[in-house]
């Protein structure tokens, strides 16, 4: 790391040491001083319990202003904090516990009302040692192709130099006034949440987003920042134009010029800031701004500062020189060789780089769903569906969505020309994984299609979906 990345303010001991601001919840508000204590609090009882220094905590969340004591109190402690939604299916929390190999969780007992953390001890067993989590702050689970989740490794000085690096990238004044609508399990709401805090700030945080829920606060509160993923921009855009001059961050799907207008309709005196990154980047390499008075395009933008990027000669695929890179993915060896490659990070997108530096995202690699910024794995829905008794056979595909940038369609092949209605299938298959992970339309046929090698065609399913609806 070089050397001014290297004297980057330490997050969390500025999380700490912030003396003013604070969160609002749906329970209401909790100040930066109430947060802190509650993580001292809970660091001494992770040391009183044995903790041992880069050992996973398993964490709760889910739109709580607890939430972020917990991650501030695990990493106070020496610990590594691992954070999972609170909903999540049980299947999904098993892994965790079996893949982190963690002997603590903390968990918000009363969800009512405002009530101290939780901890429970899950485990007598030691976890192994692992180098890999020496200096380590965080694992954040993503989706994976094969559709088992790989836990990325994120390191305290990365993350904290991470953060110096976004706030040089949008505009963020002192004390600013932050709406972020999404949970601390990701790597956008974990950077969109710090960062302010740590300015001494306000962040408007919820546990389920609506739209009515976001424009209420954006035309009362004096709002100068808004996170969210494209599809909840989407979902906000009916309704009387608000002449506020605020910041639109947003991520996990490319901006194209179409939405980008009808959020300056909306909001004609927004700044829009596109962001294109990977959690095992360290997120945020590629920013776009767009105003009112600039042309649109549909661009990911432009390297930040510190940040290389260039395309494979052969595949065309985007590879990322970066300094926040994530250490690796946790116990999965062969996997982070196959991602990190020297100095670059592959990023399974295809891209195109222009003269100017601009980066153009032209399709990917991977057969991962972007459905209204969450990852789908199309095998791990497809290996749901597998088991129900009376399918043949079952294949996944993304298609393109006006409301999600992506639906998941999958074609059934029943047996024994089976009658199997969408709503019998869905009521079956949502006890056994989580619920945006369903299909969102259903298509029935005789027959999977059928590539060159004989194996099931993902990319013709999908193309045959395009066209039947054009």
């Amino acid at each position: 790391m070089s050397e001014d990345l290297s004297k980057a303010t330490d997050f969390q001991s500025a999380l700490m040491a912030a003396t003013a601001g604070g969160v609002w919840d749906d329970l209401g508000w909790l100040s930066m001083a109430d947060i802190q204590q509650m993580a001292s609090d809970l660091h001494k009882l992770l040391q009183q319990s044995g903790l041992f220094p880069s050992e996973p905590v398993l964490i709760s969340i889910g739109g709580r202003a607890e939430d972020i004591a917990k991650i501030l109190a695990v990493i106070g402690a020496g610990g590594v904090a691992v954070p999972f939604h609170r909903k999540s299916h049980h299947n999904t929390r098993a892994y965790l516990e079996n893949s982190t190999r963690a002997r603590f969780v903390l968990s918000t007992p009363n969800l009512k009302k405002r009530s101290p953390p939780e901890l429970k001890k899950i485990s007598e067993v030691m976890p192994p040692q692992r180098p890999l989590l020496d200096g380590a702050a965080m694992i954040t689970y993503t989706s994976g192709s094969t559709g088992k989740p790989k836990g990325a490794v994120l390191s305290r000085d990365r993350i904290s130099a991470k953060l110096q690096t976004i706030r040089e990238s949008i505009d963020m004044e002192t004390e600013p006034f932050f709406v972020v609508p999404l949970q601390l399990q990701f790597s956008f709401g974990q950077w969109a949440t710090f960062l302010p805090l740590m300015r001494e700030g306000v962040v408007h945080i919820t546990e389920q987003f609506s739209a009515n829920w976001a424009n209420q606060i954006i035309r009362d509160k004096p709002v100068t920042h808004f996170a969210a993923v494209p599809t909840m921009l989407r979902l906000m855009l009916e309704g009387e134009r608000v002449e506020r001059h605020m910041h639109i961050l947003t991520g996990g799907e490319a901006v194209n010029s179409k939405l980008s207008s009808a959020l300056f309709k909306r909001w004609p005196n927004a700044s829009i800031h596109g962001i294109y990154g990977l959690t095992e980047t360290g997120t945020c390499d590629l920013f776009r701004c767009d105003k009112i008075d600039l042309p649109s395009n549909d661009s990911l933008g432009y390297p930040a500062r510190h940040i290389q990027v260039k395309t494979d000669p052969v595949t065309s695929e985007l590879l990322i020189n970066t300094p926040f890179a994530m250490l690796g993915y946790l116990d999965m060896p062969e996997l982070t060789d196959e991602t990190i490659c020297g100095d670059w990070i592959r990023t399974g997108d295809i891209a195109e780089i222009n003269e100017d530096g601009g980066v153009n995202l032209r399709g990917r690699i991977k057969d991962l769903i972007n459905r209204g910024g969450n990852k789908v794995a199309p095998i791990e829905v497809e290996a749901v569906f597998a088991d129900h008794p009376d399918i043949k056979a079952v294949l996944v595909t993304g298609v393109p969505d006006p409301k999600f940038g992506e639906s998941i369609h999958m074609l059934v092949v029943p047996k024994n020309a089976k009658a199997l209605t969408k709503k019998a299938l869905i009521d079956w298959a949502k006890d056994r994984t989580e619920r945006f992970k369903l299909p969102d339309v259903v298509h029935y046929g005789e027959e999977l299609p059928l590539g060159p090698t004989g194996k099931a065609d993902r990319t013709a399913l999908r193309h045959s979906i395009i066209g039947q609806s054009a």
